[in-house]
């Protein structure tokens, strides 16, 4: 039995109703195509998970500027116009794929890394070869795709050192103007942005500032800024809201503030030397779903919805969800789980905290749903720092390329409460002296109901649940 001190209450109001942000997206390998038949097929998950938009840049066929056979474009000498000059076979089947489960693709153009980080040698030629790829994929060039894609991002990690982009930022910017001329001479209502720095706190930045002031300068479309943010260095699920907020900022003082702030990549760990037990990551996972709906941030993917097996690196990332053959775990689950929470409408919740103990209500039809995260800090995240820095090395074969970031304030309010429990009080539910059946689901996969529970004539109920420090859980009634 749990301790009375231990046990947290949750009230959840089924009148105050808002929506939800769109957040459910993810980053990662659909599944096995040919010639690539070592990845599983995720699609099923991710349909059960209501994804709703898949970032590419993960996929094998990149847009590569030198020559490289699993490119795009393989040969930078052959015929631009020539469709049999591009390599699509691949990347045309998983953005079917995508659109199989009722998910948009957005298209990141980057070269591929590790393998090549240099910038184009002929940025005309360059823009002539976005072109045809916008093209066959937004506008039925070659055999493209049924469904059109409607979002492109250009560049990945431009700011990490030089391991994304070993080139001056000068150059980059060169090819970000090439990119969105290329894109608004297919479609000038498709949406363009980028360029999906690594470290978004790094003040005065050429990839912050710096980008900013060229887009503005040029008058480029700058449809939505993106960043990516891991939380090696902290371990905490609000340091999405510090960055979405400075972030924010930034682009309002910048003059755009019609420009959406997009989250293109999210997890608890990156670094491929982190490690941390996938209760604690799926526990993070779910209390970083829950709170990401109360930032600034307008889209957002995982990082990565697959099995984490990295065709270009050789390695199986942190970030990827359940084993590499497919088969689920805690990580998976949570992935489903905050997916399947917020669906419908949002209602209110009261009584969670700032320590990763939090909860997240939806109503979906004749469905209620309630999610509750119990993601605890481990120790090693809770000492205090000599300073608000995280720096780390990653290995690139023989080389160990050490790098650092700036990280929000260390937050006192991080350390956990010690929940073990919860009492969740459902008020003006829209069913009044009926009976209605409880399910719940939790991380590790138990299923407990239906069972029956009776709502009061008030449209009231009570529900009590134990809920383990790195756990999370899924409440779903229905009549």
């Amino acid at each position: 039995m749990s301790n009375p001190s231990n046990t947290r209450t949750l009230v959840v109001d089924a009148t105050a109703e808002s929506a939800f942000r769109p957040l459910n997206g993810v980053g990662g390998v659909p599944g096995p195509v040919e010639g690539y038949e070592q990845f599983p097929d995720l699609t099923p998950m991710w349909r059960e998970a209501g994804v709703s938009v898949v970032r590419s840049f993960d996929w094998v066929s990149r847009l590569d500027t030198r020559d490289n056979p699993t490119s795009l474009f393989p040969d930078w000498s052959a015929d631009v116009d020539d469709p049999a000059s591009y390599n699509f076979a691949a990347t045309d089947q998983w953005i079917d794929a995508v659109h199989a489960v009722g998910a948009e693709v957005m298209f990141t153009v980057a070269s591929s890394i590790p393998r090549n980080k240099l910038p184009a040698e002929d940025v005309e030629v360059y823009g002539r070869v976005v072109e045809r790829i916008v093209r066959h994929y937004s506008a039925g060039w070659a055999g493209g795709p049924a469904k059109p894609v409607r979002i492109y991002e250009f560049g990945d990690q431009p700011d990490f050192g030089p391991l994304h982009f070993d080139g001056h930022p000068e150059q980059f910017f060169a090819m970000y103007k090439a990119f969105c001329e290329a894109v608004r001479r297919v479609d000038a209502t498709l949406t363009v942005g980028g360029p999906a720095i690594a470290f978004p706190l790094e003040a005065d930045a050429p990839y912050r500032e710096g980008f900013l002031t060229f887009v503005r300068e040029n008058d480029l479309p700058l449809d939505f800024y993106s960043f990516l943010w891991f939380t090696d260095g902290s371990r905490d699920p609000l340091d999405y809201r510090y960055v979405s907020r400075e972030l924010r900022a930034l682009l309002d003082a910048h003059g755009f503030a019609d420009t959406d702030l997009t989250l293109s990549y999210w997890n608890y760990l990156a670094v491929p030397s982190s490690t941390a037990p996938a209760a604690e990551k799926g526990a993070f996972q779910a209390a970083t779903a829950i709170s990401l709906q109360d930032t600034v941030i307008d889209h957002a993917f995982f990082f990565r919805a697959d099995s984490g097996l990295d065709p270009h690196y050789g390695f199986v990332d942190p970030g990827g969800v359940g084993q590499v053959d497919g088969q689920p775990d805690e990580r998976t689950r949570a992935l489903v789980l905050a997916g399947r929470a917020m669906r419908g409408r949002r209602l209110a919740v009261t009584g969670g905290d700032e320590s990763g103990f939090t909860a997240i209500a939806g109503r979906e039809g004749d469905r209620v749903r309630v999610l509750v995260a119990n993601y605890v800090a481990p120790d090693s995240a809770l000492a205090p720092r000599d300073e608000d820095r995280f720096t780390f090395r990653i290995p690139i074969g023989e080389q160990r390329i050490e790098l650092g970031l700036t990280l929000p304030p260390q937050r006192l309010d991080l350390a956990s409460a010690g929940v073990d429990s919860a009492r969740i009080e459902l008020k003006n539910l829209p069913w009044t002296d009926a009976t209605v059946k409880v399910t719940t689901t939790t991380l590790g996969g138990e299923v407990v109901g239906p069972r029956d529970a009776i709502v009061s004539d008030t449209g009231s109920l009570q529900l009590n649940v134990d809920i383990v420090p790195q756990s999370a859980l899924l409440i779903e009634l229905t009549v």
